[in-house]
């Protein structure tokens, strides 16, 4: 009886706060993109059911409508991609922050019509408690369709990537069937009202979420927490750029490649190589379809360890062409502890709004009840995507030189570049192996063609690093024997001072050499020697 007072007493205050502003309006805003992290929907129509209000999403993916106070179900429409759409968003003040997902259709002669979830959740929590989430869901066409993914998460939402997801508490469940599924997730460091997100795909990339609240009053007495310092981060843009990788050929991955190596699995070795084929006949290099990005955010902070602990962190964006901060995310401080001793912390926004030349700054406030102190500002600008082409040896080519110079072309440059070559034996007698992997080259940014052995003729193949610069060794490559080689190729951006990498673009790293990461990339080409000597 007690929590049921207290609980109307919390929805009182929240309706109360609601309607506490000029003409008694909310405005929920937020931005579609086709992807975790990825790239705007432009002109998605978003309508706001059972009230006739409606709009598109502009060039960066945004929206803005204008609603009475209280809980609304939005529906996210356009031709050609699948339907999102999100029951239960409460507006919380005169402005709510919500933004969401909306992927290309995966049969467009099936109907974009998005799954129904049932979620039951308790309206109470106490902090530390574990709530445990029952859903169910049904598809709209069980005969052409079907679930593919569930996911709940608490405080933010969540997602099927592992590691664009990797400061969310969720649970994500892969055989979702519709049928009755339970999870249970901990409240550790929230105190007063909590979302809880449940999302559910079908097989055409449609796409349900459903928000509940947990509630609570927050601690008037909590200890004020310290202030967080020493706001930084890196900005990551990977482009998806003649893409062999698990983006684009979802089979093959970096590890999926070094087992089939190291384990001799020729018949594995020759099915991605027949994926490869397929996926470079389906799209040309460097073409427009290619022009992909998924960016995203490291951030990184300290707090005093000496100061009274906080239950969480908020972290607050606020884009060049956004007037006001957003709440992005709550975390629970101890998930967000990298190193207890030293009081650092770290936090990865994917959410929708990073977007590749787009300033953002950020904000971090320490949370304890009702009491919070705020960081000081950390702005950066995430790259533009890097493009990457492998020139020489071309794709499919035969009678190259025992020891050839591989010529990498780039795009979209930044301050410096990091470039190198991976050659892979291909299915050969003595085994399978990296064959050869150049020194990192490490050059001013400039696009164009990179040929990292300028100025040496007829080199050897090998080259090792010693004092002072590399050293060249006489191994060559075998005559008469097929290789792949695919180019290493990042960018990166400085801070003013010139002294640390602000944000770095991947173009090519299928060896996920630059991560850990969640996706490998980089083209790569065949080619076959000849019997020695120039070709």
């Amino acid at each position: 009886m007690i929590k049921r007072l207290l609980l109307g007493s919390v929805l009182a205050l929240l309706m109360a706060a609601c309607g506490d502003f000029p003409g008694g309006k909310a405005t929920i805003s937020g931005y579609v993109v086709d992807m975790k992290a990825g790239e705007p929907v432009v002109g998605s129509t978003v309508t706001v059911l059972r009230t006739g209000v409606s709009t598109t999403t502009d060039e960066n993916g945004f929206y803005s409508v204008k609603v009475r106070p209280g809980r609304h179900t939005l529906v996210f429409q356009k031709e050609g991609y699948a339907t999102s759409r999100v029951e239960g968003l409460m507006t919380f003040g005169p402005e709510t922050h919500y933004s969401t997902i909306q992927r290309p259709l995966f049969d467009p002669a099936v109907p974009a019509d998005p799954p129904r979830l049932w979620v039951q959740l308790p309206d109470w929590y106490e902090p530390g408690d574990e709530v445990t989430v029952t859903v169910s869901g049904q598809v709209r066409n069980a005969i052409a369709n079907s679930f593919v993914f569930l996911d709940v998460a608490i405080g933010q939402q969540g997602g099927s990537s592992g590691y664009l997801n990797g400061f969310v508490r969720h649970e994500r469940v892969f055989n979702f069937d519709g049928s009755e599924v339970q999870v249970t997730l901990s409240t550790e460091g929230y105190s007063d009202v909590v979302p809880v997100y449940t999302v559910a795909y079908d097989a055409n990339n449609n796409r349900t979420e459903v928000i509940r609240y947990l509630y609570r009053q927050p601690d008037a007495d909590a200890a004020a927490p310290a202030q967080p310092a020493n706001l930084s981060g890196e900005a990551v843009t990977f482009g998806d750029i003649a893409v062999f990788g698990t983006m684009s050929v979802p089979s093959i991955t970096a590890q999926g490649v070094v087992t089939a190596l190291k384990t001799r699995d020729l018949d594995t070795l020759q099915s991605m190589a027949k994926e490869l084929s397929a996926a470079r006949g389906n799209v040309g290099l460097m073409g427009s379809e290619l022009r992909k990005a998924i960016s995203w955010v490291d951030l990184s902070f300290s707090y005093d360890p000496s100061a009274p602990a906080p239950e969480a962190f908020e972290i607050f964006r606020k884009r060049a062409d956004e007037e006001d901060f957003a709440k992005i995310a709550r975390i629970a401080a101890g998930d967000a502890l990298q190193d207890e001793e030293a009081g650092l912390y770290a936090f990865r926004d994917a959410s929708p709004g990073v977007q590749p030349g787009v300033l953002l700054t950020y904000r971090v406030d320490a949370v304890n009840g009702e009491a919070r102190a705020s960081s000081d500002t950390f702005n950066l600008t995430p790259l533009p995507p890097f493009y990457v082409e492998a020139l020489s040896p071309a794709d499919n080519v035969t009678g190259v030189d025992l020891a050839p110079g591989y010529v990498i072309s780039v795009e979209n440059s930044a301050d410096v570049n990091f470039l190198a070559a991976i050659v892979l034996d291909r299915v050969q007698s003595d085994g399978f192996d990296v064959e050869y992997f150049s020194p990192i080259f490490v050059v001013p940014g400039s696009d164009g063609a990179f040929h990292p052995f300028n100025g040496f003729e007829g080199i050897p193949h090998g080259v090792v690093e010693i004092d002072g610069g590399y050293g060249l060794t006489g191994a060559i490559l075998q005559p008469f024997h097929a290789y792949d080689w695919t180019p290493f190729a990042v960018t990166a951006s400085l801070n003013a001072e010139g002294t640390a990498i602000e944000a770095v673009s991947i173009g090519a790293d299928f060896f996920n050499l630059w991560g850990p990461f969640a996706v490998e990339d980089g083209p790569f080409n065949t080619f076959v020697t000849g019997a020695g000597g120039s070709q």
